[in-house]
């Protein structure tokens, strides 16, 4: 049995006005309701110059921060770039770089999944009963997706 949605299915998306609930949820004081799995990623876009701040999903592993995308906006972290985050209620620095090799992306999603298992639909990964992902789902999954690492505390 599967945890997931069916392969064909496409991955779910958040909608915009989602996303601006849980900005808002995060950057008050009820941020502990989200703030142990989101934080607020905030960078400045390469060609625009504008600064975008998204929830995006993480998980902690030391002074380092692991998530994971399907979207564009990677591509302003490239060659590591200092970001802002907004990580249980506080502001902090950090360097964020991309890894788009899909060995890496592969376990990076493993891990994630270990730790929140529910987010296996938005990576189209199956999950079989004892919680592990299939093989195959997992593979396709790291071809879709880039794995963020994020330095927290790092200036320069």
């Amino acid at each position: 049995m599967s945890l997931s949605t069916p392969a064909s299915a496409p991955a779910p998306t958040v909608p915009r006005w989602l996303n601006r609930i849980v900005v808002w949820l995060l950057r008050s004081p009820a941020h502990a309701l989200m703030s142990r799995t989101t934080m607020l990623l905030t960078f400045t876009g390469r060609q625009s110059g504008r600064r975008y701040t998204i929830p995006v999903r993480y998980l902690r592993e030391g002074d380092t921060l692991l998530t994971t995308t399907d979207s564009r906006w990677w591509r302003n972290l490239r060659g590591g770039v200092l970001v802002e985050l907004h990580l249980a209620g506080q502001k902090i620095a950090g360097k964020a770089d991309v890894n788009t090799n899909a060995e890496a992306v592969e376990q990076g999603i493993r891990a994630i999944l270990r730790h929140m298992p529910g987010d296996a639909r938005y990576y189209q990964v199956h999950l079989d009963r004892q919680g592990q992902p299939d093989l195959a789902s997992l593979k396709q999954a790291a071809q879709t997706n880039v794995l963020v690492s994020i330095l927290i505390g790092s200036q320069a």
